[in-house]
Protein backbone atom coordinates (compact mmCIF):
# COMPACT_ATOMS: atom_id res chain seq x y z
CA UNK A 1 0.00 0.00 0.00
CA UNK A 2 1.31 3.61 -1.17
CA UNK A 3 0.96 6.92 1.63
CA UNK A 4 -1.37 9.41 0.06
CA UNK A 5 0.02 12.87 2.22
CA UNK A 6 -2.92 15.07 3.10
CA UNK A 7 -2.31 18.86 2.96
CA UNK A 8 -1.51 19.04 6.24
CA UNK A 9 1.36 16.79 6.35
CA UNK A 10 2.70 18.43 2.77
CA UNK A 11 2.26 21.96 4.42
CA UNK A 12 4.14 20.71 7.06
CA UNK A 13 6.95 18.85 5.72
CA UNK A 14 7.59 22.54 3.59
CA UNK A 15 7.88 24.18 6.65
CA UNK A 16 10.43 21.74 7.75
CA UNK A 17 8.46 21.10 11.03
CA UNK A 18 10.20 18.12 12.58
CA UNK A 19 8.03 16.31 14.72
CA UNK A 20 5.83 15.41 11.34
CA UNK A 21 9.87 14.92 9.48
CA UNK A 22 10.77 12.83 12.12
CA UNK A 23 7.02 10.67 11.63
CA UNK A 24 7.38 10.79 8.17
CA UNK A 25 10.78 9.10 8.41
CA UNK A 26 9.80 6.64 10.61
CA UNK A 27 6.65 5.68 8.24
CA UNK A 28 9.27 5.06 5.40
CA UNK A 29 10.18 1.46 6.48
CA UNK A 30 6.74 0.32 5.90
CA UNK A 31 5.92 2.67 3.09
CA UNK A 32 9.08 3.05 1.06
CA UNK A 33 7.89 4.59 -2.07
CA UNK A 34 7.83 7.89 -2.66
CA UNK A 35 4.22 9.31 -1.38
CA UNK A 36 1.79 10.41 -3.97
CA UNK A 37 -0.69 13.77 -3.30
CA UNK A 38 -4.21 14.22 -4.39
CA UNK A 39 -5.17 16.19 -7.23
CA UNK A 40 -7.26 18.80 -3.90
CA UNK A 41 -3.60 18.76 -2.08
CA UNK A 42 -2.07 20.07 -4.94
CA UNK A 43 -4.95 22.45 -5.37
CA UNK A 44 -4.75 23.33 -1.77
CA UNK A 45 -1.03 23.99 -1.79
CA UNK A 46 -0.85 26.32 -4.55
CA UNK A 47 -4.11 28.00 -3.75
CA UNK A 48 -2.27 28.72 -0.23
CA UNK A 49 1.30 30.32 -2.13
CA UNK A 50 -1.10 33.53 -3.58
CA UNK A 51 0.35 35.58 -0.43
CA UNK A 52 3.81 34.17 -0.34
CA UNK A 53 6.75 36.27 -1.45
CA UNK A 54 7.72 35.53 -5.01
CA UNK A 55 10.91 33.90 -4.02
CA UNK A 56 9.17 31.60 -1.14
CA UNK A 57 6.97 31.04 -3.53
CA UNK A 58 9.28 29.62 -5.98
CA UNK A 59 11.07 27.36 -3.70
CA UNK A 60 7.34 25.90 -2.18
CA UNK A 61 6.35 25.31 -6.34
CA UNK A 62 10.34 23.27 -6.69
CA UNK A 63 9.00 21.88 -3.49
CA UNK A 64 5.64 20.55 -4.75
CA UNK A 65 6.46 19.67 -8.08
CA UNK A 66 8.75 16.46 -6.30
CA UNK A 67 5.27 14.72 -5.80
CA UNK A 68 3.25 12.83 -8.24
CA UNK A 69 -0.68 14.14 -8.62
CA UNK A 70 -3.67 11.40 -8.16
CA UNK A 71 -5.96 12.74 -10.76
CA UNK A 72 -9.54 12.38 -10.33
CA UNK A 73 -11.93 9.79 -12.68
CA UNK A 74 -15.30 9.37 -12.99
CA UNK A 75 -14.71 6.34 -10.12
CA UNK A 76 -13.67 9.14 -7.79
CA UNK A 77 -16.62 10.80 -8.35
CA UNK A 78 -18.75 7.49 -7.52
CA UNK A 79 -16.86 7.11 -4.55
CA UNK A 80 -17.13 10.80 -3.30
CA UNK A 81 -20.98 11.05 -3.51
CA UNK A 82 -21.17 7.97 -1.38
CA UNK A 83 -19.02 9.21 1.27
CA UNK A 84 -20.90 12.90 0.73
CA UNK A 85 -24.15 11.01 1.16
CA UNK A 86 -22.61 9.26 5.10
CA UNK A 87 -20.30 12.49 6.33
CA UNK A 88 -22.47 15.61 4.84
CA UNK A 89 -20.63 17.18 7.50
CA UNK A 90 -17.14 16.88 7.00
CA UNK A 91 -15.23 19.25 3.98
CA UNK A 92 -15.90 18.69 0.26
CA UNK A 93 -12.04 18.44 0.43
CA UNK A 94 -11.34 16.19 2.74
CA UNK A 95 -13.48 13.92 1.23
CA UNK A 96 -12.04 14.20 -1.99
CA UNK A 97 -9.26 12.95 -0.86
CA UNK A 98 -10.40 10.18 0.93
CA UNK A 99 -12.22 9.00 -2.41
CA UNK A 100 -9.03 9.04 -4.41
CA UNK A 101 -7.01 7.00 -1.47
CA UNK A 102 -10.20 4.28 -1.45
CA UNK A 103 -10.11 4.58 -5.40
CA UNK A 104 -6.39 3.52 -5.56
CA UNK A 105 -5.93 1.56 -2.70
CA UNK A 106 -3.83 4.03 -0.12
CA UNK A 107 -3.30 4.90 3.19
CA UNK A 108 -3.81 8.22 4.00
CA UNK A 109 -1.06 10.20 6.43
CA UNK A 110 -2.69 13.18 7.81
CA UNK A 111 -3.04 15.48 10.96
CA UNK A 112 -6.39 16.46 10.39
CA UNK A 113 -8.34 14.62 12.85
CA UNK A 114 -11.37 15.05 10.55
CA UNK A 115 -9.76 11.75 8.95
CA UNK A 116 -11.07 9.47 11.84
CA UNK A 117 -14.47 9.88 11.07
CA UNK A 118 -14.09 8.46 8.00
CA UNK A 119 -14.42 4.87 8.64
CA UNK A 120 -14.00 3.80 4.80
CA UNK A 121 -10.47 5.08 4.50
CA UNK A 122 -7.10 3.84 5.24
CA UNK A 123 -5.55 6.38 7.64
CA UNK A 124 -3.06 7.23 9.84
CA UNK A 125 -3.23 10.06 11.99
CA UNK A 126 0.20 11.76 12.44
Amino acid sequence: MMLLLDTSVVIDIANRRRDTIAKMGQLKSSYPEMPKISFMTYFEFIYGLRSKKPQNKQKALAFIENFDVVQATKNTANILATLKEGHGAILLSDLFIAAQAIENNMMIATKNMDFEKISEVNKIII
